[in-house]
This record gives structure tokens, sequence and C-alpha cells, in this order.
């Protein structure tokens, strides 16, 4: 499942520390009513504590199930389908909370340290999700909070379990309207079908590029993108839905502030705050 190196990453003594560093940071920012948050890889990362298990998890907004990798579950002695213990994430404890042992290697694998599971909308639709990529903070409200100042509130759908905002793109051809899921743990837009600025090649890394997309009235040009396969799945193991036109990645969200509420289907675009 894993390599020795990867497993020797996981198992040194510098990871034990890292998760008490971890724990300690959280309940530093749980008094302050959020925690630290950090983009890695593309990915929207956070501390969080499932039980003993204290460490890095992937904030993904576009996974209907959080869920806990089977190889950190087994590290802590924890076997079967799923586990269930109590929660604590951006100051929050929830109690009894049920994650599905599964593997995320082809997930994790990118990352220089271990995560530890994924946190998705199943637990994050219970808050108001607020996430300042440049401030590197996240916090879970439980009141609606006012407006930001030069803020603008969008309206959303769900589908699959899964957040959609209403987003407008271009390939230079197009032009199409359609909802795509808020996807935090990937850099690159998915698109379901469009042309990008040159040929994608199969695991390579060169940036790739969709022309144009209007977002909350704003406009982003040359966003790195990559072409989902109809009927394939979606980076980061998302599966495709019929309403969704493809998933919004982090290369734009980070440039906003963004609170979302799926309960309530809003989702609120600001500035960037101060580093």
């Amino acid at each position: 499942m894993i390599g020795k190196a990867r497993e020797e990453k996981r198992t040194r003594p510098g990871v034990v520390q890292a998760a008490l560093l971890a724990s300690l940071a959280m309940a530093g920012w749980a008094h302050a009513g959020g925690a630290r948050c950090w983009i890695d890889k593309g990915a929207l990362v956070a501390p969080a504590a499932f039980g003993d298990i204290a460490g890095d998890f992937l904030i993904d907004l576009s996974a209907p199930t959080s869920a806990l990798h089977v190889t950190r579950a087994n590290e802590d002695g924890l076997e079967g389908e799923a586990a269930t213990r109590d929660l604590v994430i951006a100051g929050r404890r929830l109690a009894g909370v049920t994650l599905p042992i599964v593997d995320l290697d082809a997930r994790t694998a990118k990352f220089d340290t271990a995560i530890n599971g994924v946190i998705g909308v199943d637990v994050l639709r219970r808050f108001i999700v607020e996430i300042d990529p440049a401030a590197c903070r996240l916090r879970l409200l439980s009141s609606r909070p006012g407006l930001w100042r030069g803020g603008v509130r969008l309206a959303i759908s769900t589908a699959g379990g899964r957040p959609l905002a209403p987003v407008r793109i271009t390939d230079g051809v197009q032009v199409r309207t359609g909802h795509f899921a808020i996807d935090t743990a990937d850099w690159p837009t998915t698109v379901g079908d469009a042309r990008l600025s040159r040929p994608q090649i199969a695991d390579c890394t060169s940036p790739v590029r969709l022309r144009a997309m209007e977002v909350g009235g704003r406009l982003f040009e040359q966003v790195p993108a990559v072409v989902q396969p109809q009927g394939g799945p979606a980076p980061g193991g998302t599966p495709p839905e019929e309403e969704a036109r493809g998933a919004i990645g982090m290369a734009v969200w980070s440039q906003w502030r963004l609170r979302l509420d799926i309960r309530n289907g809003w989702l609120e675009l600001a500035p960037p705050g101060r580093r």
C-alpha cells in the first residue's frame, strides 16, 4: 500500500512531535474561535483530532463524506470499516462522530507530512464554514454573521451531498454557465467538457489553463485546470454528478475569503484579509 520510505516518514519521532504540536495549536486556536490552516500541494489543510489521532487533515468542501486514512487508523489499533470517536476541529468538539476507514494513499501520497484523513461536508455542514487563506484561518460559526465589507453573497445548490456554486466559464470558444462543486482539496479547476490552452498530458505536471472564469462577479483568467473525462471520476475521488459541471479548485478560492452555509444555501465571497 505504501513504500518503506513513506512508512518511515509516518513512524519517526518527528511525526509524534508534530501531532503533539498540532494538538497544542488546536487548543490555542480553540480559545480564539478558530484554527490555523494552510495550503499544501494546492490543498487546504488544518489540524484536527479524532480521538487520540491528532494531526493534519484535508478540509474538502467537495467531499460528501469525511474519512480516516486506514494506515493511520491501523497505527492507532483501529480496524474495521469505520470508527467512532469525538472529533475536535477549529475549537469545536463533536461527540461520537463516525468516520469510514478507507485507503487514502491516492490522495495523500503527494504530501510531505502524514495526512490523517479528510474532513468533508457531512461534518462541516453543521456550521457556517469561514475560510481566510491569506490569514491562514479556519472558523466554524454557529450563528449567521453580518456581510463582510465588500463581500457578495451567492445562492448555492447541492447535489450528491456537495454544495455547488454558480460559475460562468469560457474556453475561448464557448461561454457556459453552470454549477460547480467547491473543491478545497485540489489546486486546479476540474471541467467536464472544455478546451484548454494546451493539450492535457497524462501524468504531466505542466500547467494547463482554462481561458477565463467568472465567480461572484470577479473575472479570473488563465485558470489552472484539468478536463474530467466524460463519466470518469473527478480528481480527489469525488464522484461526478449530472448537476455539477465540474469543481472549482483552490487556485480560485485562495483569492477570496469564504463563508459557506450549506444548510441555508449561500456562499459569501470577499476580498482576502490581511496576512
